[in-house]
């Protein structure tokens, strides 16, 4: 059985902050690495996402941006930039968010487990 652990993240700038709750912890998850074209442009700020439940997610200040099919609304700092988090649905059903990884404070993104997906095709 695994125990949930908390995260802290912030935007580039630290106007956005946020805390995230994972079950099992982010370390034992596969991350998500995708080759859509906005992971694709922004590589170095999305590419690496963890998909989560969203009510475990709590940001305070975001925008909304949404493209191609507009079904995946992608969040980020008003002030600098940076790709918080996008919302999607789950093959359940359910909604997932997807959350970029290296606005995780203290994640050693080198020790974690990745897992690509076509993003391309979705």
């Amino acid at each position: 059985m695994s125990d949930q652990k908390s995260y802290q993240g912030s935007c580039h700038c630290g106007q956005v902050k946020y805390s995230v709750s994972l079950s099992p912890p982010l370390e034992q998850q596969d991350v998500i690495q995708c080759n859509c074209t906005y992971s694709s442009i922004y590589s170095p700020i999305t590419e690496l996402a963890k998909l989560i439940s969203s009510d475990r997610l709590d940001l305070q200040q975001k925008r909304e941006y949404r493209f191609a099919s507009k079904n995946y609304p992608h969040y980020f700092c008003t002030t600098c930039g940076t790709s918080l988090y996008a919302k999607g649905s789950a093959p359940d059903g359910g909604e997932l968010v997807a959350v970029n990884v290296r606005t995780i404070n203290d994640v050693d993104i080198k020790a974690l487990k990745f897992k690509e997906i076509d993003g391309r095709k979705v």
